[in-house]
C-alpha cells in the first residue's frame, strides 16, 4: 500500500504551505516558548489550555498550533533551568545541572543558545524518522485483527500504569478507573444506559476536555494556590542577567556525538509508549556522563551535558506520534491530549488514518519539520522576554488560568454540567499529586478503553464467543506475552532499592 504519491505529495505541500497553517506553526512555538519558561507552566498545560481555542478552526490548523506549542515548551523549560536552576518543565530538570553553573559563571547566552541548537537537532532527527517510519508502520498495522489491537491496547495500558506512579499498585488503580469511567455513557452495540445513575447528560459519556482540564491544569491550580499561600518565600526570583558570547561553531562540532547519541536515544524513547521526555532526558545526559572524557566536568558547567539534555527531551516529540498516528495508542500524556484533539476534530487516529487521509497526515509532517525552522528562528529573539518571564511570581498567573479552565471547560458544550466535571477531576488530580499517582494512566485509559472495549467484542463476536482467539493468534498472543513480561518487570524493578530515580512527575 503507497500512502504518498505524486498527487498527495502535492496536495499535502500546497496545504501545508498555506498563510494560515504557517502561522499555526509560528504562534505554537511562540506561546511554547513563553509558557515553558514560566516555572510551574508544562508544556501539557499549555496543550489543554490551547484546545478550547481550536474548536473553530480547521483540523490541521489546529494540531499544527497545538503541535507547535509543545515543542516550543519543551525548549523553553530551558531558560528558567538555565537562568534559574528551576525548570520551567519537568524534562528540563537534567539542563539546569550544567546550565545554572554556565549562568553563574557568565555564560548564560552560551548555554541557552547550545540548548537552542541540540534542540532543533534532536527535533529535526525525530520528525525525520517519524516521515520514514510512520508509513511502514501503518501499513503492517492495518493487517491486525480486533483480537491483535486490543490485545496492543492491553499490553500499552500495561506500560502506562507503570510509569510516573510511586507503585505499580497505584498505576493499575488509575489505569482501572480510566477504563470505568470511560464505560459511562450508551452502550456502543445495544444503546443501554452504563452507569449514568439517571443523570442524562452522562448519556454520552464524560467529556474529555474537562477531564483533561480539571486533571491537569485546574488541579495544578489548586496545588500551587496552596504552596503560595504556605511559602515564606514566595517573591518573584532574581534573575541571572542574559551575558556572555553566543555559541560558536566549535563548542557544537565538540558537541555534535552527543547530540546525535541524544536524539537516538530521545527518538526510542518517544516511540516506546509511556516512556516520555523526562526519561530520555535523563538517559541523554547520563549517556553524555558516561562516554566522556571529563565526566568530573558535569555538573560544574558543561556544555555537552545541556546538549545531551535537551537534544534528548526534543527528539520525543516527532517519534511519540508514530504510536498514535500508526495504532491509534497515546504513549505520553501530551500525546494523549493531542489525540483528544484529533477526536474532536472528527479525526481517528490509528492504522487506518494514512490510508484515508493522506494529504492531511502529510501535511502534518511538512508543518512539522517546518516548526522545527521556526524553532530556531522565533526563540532568537525572544530569549530576553522570556528570561524576564521566567521570574514573574506564580500568584500573578494563577487567577488567570484559573480563569481560562472554567471558560474551556464550558465553552465546549456551553454546559455547567463540564464545568462542574472539570472542578471534580480538578479535586481527583490534587488527591492524585498527593499520593503520587499519574494523572497520565487515568487519561489514557479512558481515551483507550471503549477502543479496547470495541475490539475486545467484536473479536469475540467474530470466534462465536471462543476467549482463546487472542492466545491463538500470534500477534495477539505476543502482546500478551510482552504484557505479562512487562508487568512482571516493573514489578521486580519497583522491589529493588532505589537508586537514582527520575522526579515523580506525569509523564510528558
Amino acid at each position: 500500500m503507497d500512502f504518498l504519491s505524486a498527487d498527495v505529495l502535492a496536495s499535502a505541500i500546497s496545504t501545508a504551505f498555506l498563510p494560515a497553517n504557517l502561522l499555526a506553526v509560528a504562534l505554537g512555538v511562540t506561546a511554547g516558548v513563553i509558557l515553558g519558561a514560566v516555572p510551574g507552566l508544562s508544556g501539557t498545560m499549555a496543550i489543554a489550555l490551547m484546545i478550547p481555542l481550536t474548536f473553530h478552526w480547521s483540523p490541521l490548523f489546529s494540531i499544527a498550533i497545538l503541535m507547535g506549542c509543545w515543542k516550543g515548551s519543551v525548549f523553553g523549560g530551558s531558560i528558567s533551568a538555565i537562568l534559574l536552576n528551576t525548570p520551567g518543565t519537568p524534562e528540563a530538570a537534567p539542563t539546569a545541572l550544567d546550565g545554572y553553573p554556565l549562568s553563574q559563571q557568565g555564560k548564560s547566552m552560551q548555554a541557552m543558545t547550545m540548548a537552542l541548537a541540540a534542540s532543533v537537532i534532536g527535533a529535526l532527527f525525530s520528525d525525520a524518522l517519524l516521515f520514514v517510519a510512520a508509513p511502514a508502520i501503518s501499513e503492517f498495522a492495518v493487517t491486525f485483527g480486533p483480537a491483535d489491537l486490543a490485545s496492543l491496547m492491553l499490553l500499552s495500558l500495561v506500560i502506562v500504569s507503570g510509569t510516573g506512579s510511586r507503585s505499580i499498585i497505584k498505576g493499575l488503580m488509575a489505569t482501572a478507573l480510566g477504563l470505568y469511567l470511560g464505560c459511562i455513557g450508551l452502550d456502543p452495540l445495544t444503546a443501554e444506559r452504563r452507569l449514568t445513575f439517571g443523570v442524562l447528560h452522562l448519556d454520552q459519556g464524560l467529556d474529555l476536555l474537562a477531564m483533561t482540564i480539571g486533571l491537569l491544569v485546574l488541579s495544578e491550580v489548586f496545588v500551587q494556590m496552596r504552596e503560595e499561600l504556605s511559602s515564606a518565600a514566595s517573591a518573584a526570583k532574581p534573575r541571572l542577567p542574559l551575558k556572555g558570547a553566543w555559541l560558536k561553531l566549535a563548542d557544537l562540532k565538540r558537541a555534535a556525538g552527543v547530540i546525535l547519541r541524544s536524539s537516538i536515544i530521545g527518538s526510542v524513547c518517544g516511540a516506546l509508549p509511556g516512556v516520555g521526555s523526562i526519561t530520555a532526558a535523563f538517559m541523554g545526559y547520563d549517556q553524555a556522563r558516561m562516554t566522556s572524557g571529563h565526566p568530573e566536568t558535569f555538573g560544574k558547567g558543561e556544555l555537552k551535558g545541556v546538549a545531551a539534555a535537551e537534544s534528548a527531551n526534543n527528539a520525543v516529540c516527532g517519534t511519540a506520534l508514530v504510536p498514535m498516528l500508526t495504532l491509534g495508542i497515546p504513549g505520553s500524556l501530551s500525546v494523549a491530549i493531542i489525540m483528544g484533539a484529533f477526536m474532536i476534530h472528527g479525526l481517528a487516529p490509528g492504522p487506518l488514518l494514512m490510508s484515508s487521509e493522506p494529504a492531511f497526515v502529510y501535511s502534518l509532517f511538512l508543518l512539522l519539520l517546518l516548526s522545527d525552522i521556526l524553532l530556531f528562528l522565533i526563540p532568537l529573539p525572544l530569549l530576553p522576554l522570556a528570561a524576564r518571564l521566567s521570574t514573574i511570581r506564580r500568584a500573578y498567573l494563577l487567577a488567570p488560568i484559573a480563569f481560562f479552565c472554567f471558560v474551556g471547560a464550558y465553552s465546549t458544550n456551553q454546559s455547567l454540567f463540564d464545568v462542574k466535571v472539570m472542578v471534580v477531576f480538578a479535586v481527583i488530580g490534587v488527591f492524585f499529586k498527593r499520593w503520587g499517582i499519574s494523572p497520565a494512566a487515568l487519561l489514557i485509559a479512558f481515551i483507550l478503553g471503549p477502543l479496547v472495549e470495541n475490539n475486545l467484542r467484536l473479536a469475540l463476536m467474530l470466534s462465536a464467543g471462543d476467549p482463546t482467539v487472542f492466545v491463538t493468534r500470534p500477534l495477539s498472543a505476543v502482546f500478551l506475552g510482552l504484557a505479562v513480561v512487562a508487568l512482571g518487570v516493573m514489578t521486580f524493578r519497583r522491589k529493588r532499592p532505589a537508586a537514582a530515580t527520575v522526579p515523580e512527575t506525569a509523564r510528558d
